[in-house]
């Protein structure tokens, strides 16, 4: 696990922001059938669809950078962006701090595993005070 340089995270948004602004389809979030699939149930309790995903997605800065990792699924490879963000989703009335891995791979943004209520402490390098 890294914390990445504060220039190489906003790349890394920017090609985000780039991808999901072009490509209607450019998001795309697997279901997990293996395990529970965390980020599927926390969209049918919430009511987070595909659109708002996209849309929090997009209004994400450096701020919400927590750290880059390895991914551990070896199919994929690569690197995981961890971010994490307050959010109040439309069915509930709580702000829930949520999970948000990211990668780009074959020209998509994939929000891996992650969409659902933090389980650990997210820490924030770029936070500010």
């Amino acid at each position: 696990m890294r914390i990445a340089l504060e220039a190489e995270v906003e790349s890394f948004l920017s090609e985000v922001f780039s991808i999901l602004n072009k490509f209607p389809k450019g998001l795309y979030i697997p279901r997990r059938t293996n395990s529970e699939d965390k980020t599927l149930n926390f969209q049918i309790k919430t009511g987070l669809n595909h659109n708002l995903i996209r849309e929090e997605l997009l209004s994400l800065t450096i701020s919400n950078y927590s750290c880059t990792d390895r991914d551990r699924d070896l199919k994929r490879k690569g690197e995981l962006w961890l971010f994490g963000k307050l959010l109040n989703p439309p069915l509930i009335d709580e702000i829930t701090e949520v999970y948000i891995k990211l990668k780009i791979q074959q020209g998509r943004v994939i929000c891996l595993l992650s969409f659902h209520p933090s389980e650990y402490d997210v820490r924030y390098p770029y936070a500010g005070d």
